[in-house]
């Protein structure tokens, strides 16, 4: 699949700044070739939520909270590639997108930097580790924006969550997603830092008990 147009927010332009940016120098500039690999693999067959989609959307909102981070260039890198591998069913995604941004990276970013993004990325699991900066629970708050979008955004993409998923009948997938809900809803803060906290805390917190009544009158 082609790329986006290269003026677009997940367009070839914007990678290619911050990938050479972020070289060392000597490096070889593959830029090009990797934003076309990122663009394929957010185009896949598989994907209805985690789609090229949504890496435009958080890099929306990452637009408006980068001057609040300490290293704006590793956050907007971890978002490019935290979803970049999808197989539904597996519990390995991140760390498969880790290891594929660690392998391209390979003396082409600094070892701090790769070390960073590589957390970062990881933060996305959701279970609370590698939160160890703000640079981290604003990647988390990123990746969980969209609980707090309008009900019908938010409806549509818990619909898009679910198809892919077709491996688990009704009763396991919302048996999962209500476990992982429960725990992101019985934390002091849905969102962990004061900028999404602010802006999306409540509508969240709403969206979810509306899904929960409507996953109830369902089953």
């Amino acid at each position: 699949m082609a790329s986006p147009a290269v003026n677009s927010i997940v367009g070839l332009d914007r990678f290619q700044d911050l990938w050479r940016r972020c070289l060392v120098e000597g490096a070889r500039d593959d830029s090009a070739s990797i934003h076309q690999r990122l663009v394929n693999s957010y185009c896949e067959p598989q994907r209805h939520y985690h789609t090229l989609a949504h890496i435009e959307h958080c890099l929306g909102l990452f637009d408006q909270c980068k001057s609040l981070v300490s290293n704006p260039d590793a956050l907007e890198l971890a978002v490019w590639f935290h979803d970049v591998i999808f197989e539904p069913g597996r519990h390995d995604n991140e760390a498969l997108s880790k290891e594929l941004y660690l392998y391209l990276s390979i003396k082409v970013h600094a070892p701090e930097l790769r070390e960073l993004v590589g957390r970062l990325i990881m933060a996305t699991l959701h279970d609370g580790s590698s939160l160890e900066d703000d640079d981290a629970r604003y990647m988390v708050d990123i990746d969980l924006s969209s609980f707090g979008l309008s009900w019908d955004e938010f409806l549509q993409d818990s619909d898009n969550l679910r198809l892919e998923n077709p491996q688990l009948s009704d009763a396991e997938y919302y048996f999962n997603q209500g476990n992982f809900q429960n725990h992101l809803l019985g934390r002091e803060r849905f969102y962990l830092s004061d900028f999404f906290s602010q802006r999306y805390e409540s509508r969240a917190r709403e969206n979810l008990a509306l899904y929960f009544e409507r996953i109830r009158q369902s089953s």
